[in-house]
């Protein structure tokens, strides 16, 4: 999961135990904050804790992640995704990407010039990296039943998914690629929960 000689931004922004933590960690904590993790307190008790304007405002920020899900269709199949069975999920993916990133800028600010550049993209940013990173994580092929059974079965989204729903709703990753919104994978109307 953590590599302490790699460059930062692979830490940071990866998903898998081979390229790093950064993410795994926000997605995990993101949970807390979700439908199931929001009904427990701090210490592990089953208490209602959130206000009824929080119940609704966070109601009205998952259903826009919900119906983005909905509309993305897995080309391979030929079958649209059901944003309300991955809805936890994708929130806390969305979540995750931007809470490492964040955490990634911080010891970025803090420690100038310590990440180095891998060879052979060092036309990339630091930032850019982190980005590029976190969608290899998710790189995968799979047989057409596979997908078909992970599309109705999974409470996870398919990984091409995972990718371009988290960094299509981050205005940091339109600034790292000097995307504008509703250009390539920039949503004008970002789905922001957290």
């Amino acid at each position: 999961f953590f590599d302490k000689d790699a460059p930062k931004y692979l830490n940071y922004g990866a998903t898998n135990i081979d390229s790093g933590i950064g993410v795994v960690i926000g997605h995990e904590i993101t949970h807390g904050f979700d439908d199931m993790g929001r009904q427990f307190d701090k210490d592990g008790n089953r208490i209602p804790w959130w206000s009824d304007a929080t119940i609704q405002n966070f109601i009205n920020r998952k259903t826009c992640i919900v119906e983005q899900y909905s509309n993305y269709t897995i080309a391979q199949i030929g079958m649209k995704a059901n944003g309300f069975q991955t809805q936890g999920e994708d929130i806390a993916d969305n979540g995750g990407l931007r809470e490492a990133f964040f955490a990634y800028q911080k010891w970025a600010k803090e420690n100038p010039n310590l990440d180095k550049r891998l060879p052979g993209l060092q036309k990339y940013t630091p930032e850019q990296m982190y980005f590029i990173n976190y969608a290899h994580t998710w790189c995968t092929k799979m047989t057409n039943e596979y997908a078909l059974s992970r599309l109705r079965t999974d409470e996870h989204s398919l990984g091409q998914l995972r990718v371009i729903g988290p960094t299509s709703n981050f205005n940091e990753f339109d600034r790292a690629f000097g995307c504008t919104p509703g250009q390539g994978n920039s949503r004008k109307n970002k789905c922001i929960v957290w």
